[in-house]
């Protein structure tokens, strides 16, 4: 092969390469890695808010049986009071309603939570498992394709070794600083420097030129 189509077959390498690179990149399995994601955090969540639930709900009832018990010795300590004691008492017993009004209140919208909280925790594992076992099912076809893209880099990897054997260190160094191989257009680069004759003629031979302006690595013709 003349140094123009070995630099050609270099570059071709190359795009293919960084093509199986990016597939090598993607994740197959994401799709099910988010969807097993997002159950499990759903799933996570709403049973820590029925945890939550259940101990404000048993915190809440304690709370409510103790004013309970204080209210209904405050109405008997307010039947036997009189004068200015009734009216302490009273200063007493006005809060202790009104926190049991609100804590009822709050007690209700628990157990309304409560009560359609944990019906919904079933499906959620049901979900949960069964993208968990599609997950486990596709981890073998990914395995493969990345074994596939993996032996295929290797190959591409292997032929560049020889393909950069072959050229001259420096059209090798050139290549790989700019990454761009041109074609000689009318005696000149790309960048519009014009060829020396000689190295025109060693181009039209079939070898490569780096330009000493731009870098790019000159050939006859991007064609093969």
């Amino acid at each position: 092969m003349t140094e123009h189509q070995l630099l050609l077959r270099l570059q071709q390498l190359d795009k293919q390469s960084a093509v199986l690179e990016e597939q090598r990149q993607r994740n197959g399995l994401s799709a099910y890695e988010g969807r097993e994601s997002r159950l499990r955090e759903e799933l996570q969540a709403k049973s820590a808010r029925c945890e939550q639930l259940e101990r404000e709900l048993a915190h809440g009832q304690a709370e409510l049986a103790g004013l309970e018990q204080e209210i209904v010795s405050l109405q008997r300590e307010l039947t036997r009071a009189s004068g200015y004691d009734i009216a302490l008492v009273q200063n007493r017993l006005t809060p202790a309603l009104a926190r049991k009004g609100t804590l009822e209140e709050e007690l209700l919208q628990v157990m309304l939570e409560l009560e359609e909280l944990p019906a919904q925790l079933p499906p959620l594992r049901e979900g949960l498992a069964e993208v968990q076992a599609e997950l486990e099912e596709a981890r073998p076809e990914e395995q493969e394709r990345l074994e596939d893209l993996n032996l295929r880099l290797q190959m591409y990897a292997q032929e560049r070794l020889m393909v950069v054997e072959q050229l001259p260190p420096t059209l090798v160094v050139g290549y790989q600083k700019t990454g761009r191989i041109d074609e000689i257009r009318q005696g000149r680069c790309r960048c519009r420097l014009e060829i020396p004759d000689h190295y025109q003629r060693q181009i039209r031979l079939g070898h490569g030129w780096v330009c000493a302006s731009c870098g790019s690595v000159l050939v006859q013709t991007l064609t093969p």
